[in-house]
């Protein structure tokens, strides 16, 4: 019997769909996974984030379309980790990008290389190099 590997998968919805997914797929340059446009308050789009899924939910506009067991909320308090290799040539493309940092590349005492970014609704995604 095989086993199944658990993937893990980040999910948020946001009233900035259009330019969130944007904002992953040509400045963040992360893979599509699949997405879904069952029809205006139902579209959803999933990002290849290194070992998990990062997905982004369109905010349903008619809040008798909400699930009463999810949180609608914006993202507050969270960020997310990407390890990624190559840290240095990632931070430069998208330092050409324009990108809104929250920290700059740096070097941290425990031994990961780092620098954070601001998605478009506020949430900071932390890359690292161990």
């Amino acid at each position: 019997m095989m086993a199944t590997q658990a993937k893990f998968r980040f999910a948020y919805f946001t009233a900035h769909y259009i330019e969130t997914c944007a904002f992953y797929t040509n400045l963040l340059e992360f893979d599509l996974a699949f997405s879904w446009d069952r029809d205006h308050n139902d579209k959803g789009t999933v990002f290849q984030a290194g070992l998990g899924l990062i997905e982004v939910l369109k905010l349903p506009d008619d809040t008798l379309q909400r699930n009463e067991g999810l949180d609608y909320r914006a993202p507050q308090g969270a960020f997310m980790v990407v390890h990624v290799p190559q840290i240095d040539e990632r931070y430069k493309k998208y330092k050409e990008k324009k990108l809104v940092f929250k920290q700059e590349i740096v070097n941290q005492p425990w031994g990961h290389r780092s620098f954070s970014v601001v998605e478009p609704n506020g949430l900071v995604l932390l890359f690292i190099q161990e």
